[in-house]
């Protein structure tokens, strides 16, 4: 390894409460990825501002955006919208120059007009918006993801949308009991969409944090690489070590790479060692050793019943996953470990000992020799 101080990085740790970074719960829409798309937000957040719909949540929406229009800087005119009921909801409402108000909502006398914004830039004609909608009364809300402090429209103000879910959240338990439950899990659901947007992946503390102690950091986490590397080295050189198979690491950035090496039979591709290390890195500090097989090795599992297995083989051959998975995969034997931090030192040395110890070499061995005699 690179020459590490040791002793430093431990005092380090000793004298340091390393932040622990909280990921995001994932939403629909960011599985689905497309958490940031004004035109599906829009979509839904005019379903639930009409009170008539399938959510049965009635007015829930609206009173919850009346209300920050009332705590805003319109609220000198805020008995305008005291009330505001039998109204239609619109979305990509077309102006007379073919430009599109995002979401409408509007009466014979009311309107509020809603300019959605999540990433863009607002660059929107707030006029044209404003003097389209021919009704006594009427508001903009420009929505956006962080505060606007410039908006150049005296009758638009800026919400975020943070704002009013939290507001929306408040005033939702009132409305629960007669709500459908489906809508109210997509409710809940795209609030935390809205969450997860608003916030960023790391608060300012954290990033403080690193900048602060960014050298010891790094030493840390280039000792945690070498590390890795020295397993995976360790890995290899057990599958170099063993006649009548090739080492195969799957390829980087795939699905597998930095947790299992491959030792494949140099006479069945379809048959191999998998050695699954990725947990060595964590507190469970455990691995396995699995005998797989593969597609046409599958098609027919009975046959390896013919295999005359020691009891002691039969232990491990078998396992629960072969028995009872149709994938295109399986494991026939699996044996798990939690080596000693010695036995990681010298893990080649381990891995061929548990091999031969635990019947997973002899249990390979006797199943090539089967498919020899299958052919």
């Amino acid at each position: 390894m690179d020459n590490i101080n040791l002793k430093a990085l431990q005092i380090f740790l000793n004298q340091n409460d390393i932040p622990i970074i909280k990921g995001k719960p994932k939403t629909f829409l960011g599985i689905a990825k497309q958490p940031h798309y004004e035109n599906v937000t829009s979509n839904i957040y005019a379903f639930y501002f009409d009170s008539n719909e399938v959510h049965k949540l009635k007015n829930l929406f609206i009173k919850s955006l009346l209300e920050l229009i009332t705590a805003s800087s319109f609220s000198k005119d805020a008995h305008i919208f005291e009330s505001f009921a039998n109204f239609q909801v619109v979305t990509e409402y077309g102006t007379t120059n073919r430009k599109r108000i995002d979401i409408l909502l509007q009466n014979h006398h009311q309107a509020i007009i809603i300019e959605n914004k999540v990433y863009h830039a607002l660059n929107n004609d707030l006029d044209e918006y404003y003097n389209e909608i021919e009704v006594p009364n009427k508001i903009g809300i420009v929505l956006s993801l962080y505060p606007i402090s410039d908006i150049k429209h005296h009758r638009f103000i800026n919400i975020t949308h943070l704002q009013l879910v939290t507001q929306i959240m408040q005033n939702l338990g009132s409305y629960i009991l007669n709500a459908n439950d489906k809508y109210l899990v997509f409710l809940k659901d795209f609030c935390q969409n809205i969450i997860n947007l608003s916030h960023p992946v790391m608060e300012k503390e954290n990033i403080a944090f690193y900048y602060k102690n960014q050298e010891k950091i790094n030493q840390l986490a280039n000792f945690k690489y070498n590390v890795r590397k020295h397993i995976v080295a360790q890995i290899v050189e057990a599958g170099n070590r063993l006649d009548g198979v090739s080492k195969y690491e799957p390829r980087i950035n795939s699905q597998h790479d930095k947790r299992l090496v491959y030792y494949v039979s140099n006479k069945h591709k379809d048959l191999m060692f998998t050695v699954v290390y990725e947990n060595l890195l964590t507190d469970e500090k455990g691995m396995y050793i699995a005998v797989e097989m593969v597609g046409n090795l599958l098609k027919d599992r009975t046959r390896y019943n013919q295999i005359d297995f020691s009891e002691e083989e039969k232990r491990f051959a078998f396992a629960e996953h072969f028995k009872t998975t149709n994938e295109g995969w399986s494991h026939f034997a699996v044996v798990h470990y939690h080596p000693t931090d010695v036995e990681v030192s010298n893990l080649s040395q381990f891995i061929i000992d548990k091999l031969k110890e635990d019947y997973l070499l002899s249990i390979f061995n006797k199943i090539e020799l089967f498919l020899d005699s299958v052919k």
